[in-house]
This record gives C-alpha cells, sequence and structure tokens, in this order.
C-alpha cells in the first residue's frame, strides 16, 4: 500500500474512535454531538487533499455520471431498502425493547417529542449524506478496490455500534453489526459502477426515512 492508503486507515480509525468516545464519555446532547462529528469528517478529508492532492470534495458527487436509467435504478433501490427495514423491525420487533431506546433518546441525547421530527429530517437527508461521504465517497473511493471492500464495511458497522450499544441486547447486537457489515459491502457494490455515492445515499435515505417514520411510534 501507499502511504496515502495508510493514512486513510489510521487516520479515519481515529476519527472513529474519537467519535465513540464522544458518544458515550461526553455528557453532551445531540446537537454538540452532530457538529465535533461534521468537524472531524471534515479535518479528516480536508488534511488529505492538503496532503496527497489527489482528491476534489466535488469528485464523489458528480451529476455527470448519473444517466436517467441510472436515476431509476437508483430510486428502485431505495424503495427496496425501506421495505427489507421494515420486514427487519417486525421480525425482531419481539426481541427488542422499545422503552429502552425512548428513553437513551430522551436522557443521553437530548432528544424530545418536540425536537424528534428536525432531528428526523437531519439524520434521513443530513446525516445519511455525511456517512455516504465519508465510508463510500472517501475511504472506498481512495483505498485500493479490495481492502477498500474489506475495511470500510467493518469500520462503517463498528462506527455504529456506539450509537446503539444501549437499545439491544448483546446478540442483537451482534446481528446489528452482522447486518451493518453486509449493508457496507452492498453500498459499495451500487457504487462501483459510476463512482459516486448517489446510489448507496438514495438507499440510505430511503432506509432512514423508514426508521424514522418506526420511530414515531415512540414519540407519538
Amino acid at each position: 500500500m501507499k502511504k496515502k492508503h495508510y493514512y486513510i486507515i489510521i487516520s479515519t480509525l481515529i476519527t472513529c474512535g474519537l467519535l465513540a468516545f464522544i458518544e458515550h464519555g461526553l455528557e453532551i446532547n445531540y446537537l454538540i454531538k452532530t457538529g465535533l462529528k461534521i468537524i472531524l469528517f471534515f479535518l479528516t478529508i480536508w488534511s488529505y487533499i492538503i496532503l496527497f492532492s489527489d482528491f476534489r470534495f466535488k469528485d464523489p458527487v458528480n451529476l455527470e455520471k448519473i444517466t436517467f436509467n441510472e436515476w431509476k435504478r437508483i430510486i428502485l433501490l431505495g424503495l427496496s431498502s425501506a421495505t427489507v427495514v421494515l420486514i427487519a423491525y417486525l421480525i425482531c420487533l419481539p426481541f427488542i425493547d422499545l422503552s429502552a431506546i425512548k428513553s437513551d433518546l430522551t436522557d443521553r441525547l437530548g432528544i424530545t417529542t418536540t425536537t424528534y421530527i428536525i432531528v428526523g429530517i437531519y439524520v434521513t437527508f443530513g446525516n445519511s449524506f455525511l456517512e455516504e461521504y465519508f465510508f463510500r465517497g472517501f475511504i472506498f473511493f481512495n483505498l485500493p478496490k479490495k481492502i477498500g471492500y474489506m475495511y470500510s464495511p467493518l469500520l462503517f458497522a463498528s462506527y455504529h455500534i456506539p450509537m446503539i450499544a444501549f437499545w439491544f441486547s448483546p446478540t442483537l447486537i451482534a446481528i446489528c453489526f452482522v447486518g451493518l457489515w453486509i449493508i457496507g459491502l452492498v453500498f459499495h457494490k451500487v457504487n462501483e459502477r459510476n463512482r459516486t455515492i448517489w446510489a448507496s445515499w438514495m438507499i440510505h435515505i430511503c432506509a432512514d426515512i423508514m426508521i424514522i417514520l418506526i420511530g414515531l411510534t415512540l414519540f407519538y
């Protein structure tokens, strides 16, 4: 591997490690945690650009590579992802403590009935973009293919575990890890054709819409 590949792996490991600490090591609300995430993601990518000069912020979101037929494929994938999320939720519902999830969202993250909709909109469109850009647009596209397929999905899955650590039993956490790892692989595969994040972002948006709709039952 080249120096830039080692930099990507080391810097993103540090970034996600810091985010895990922020998630549980600092008593701050969701808004502040989101701001720190944006800063850390930006600094990691910006420092790479400064050091190696072979990546531009606009590269992963280049619309010129997306044809009309590609948009149809992307939308179909997105709708399919929402259906999968709903089916998975219904299957796992008997094993989920919904009150524990609501308590964590309210007590630890400061999300209330009033702010849930605002947070839900951000998660659906803003946070999903940040994650797709960072894990697919930056990490995956800038690593050798085999390494990218191994490293990025594992980091993506690991990055999410601190966020849901208080929601599920250890068994369900393990299942979520495997599921997130598989999702990461799928996201990479659908992006490979045109090397943009539009396909995975649409899937991510639709999945998050379903998750937020399910979450409405906790607050309303």
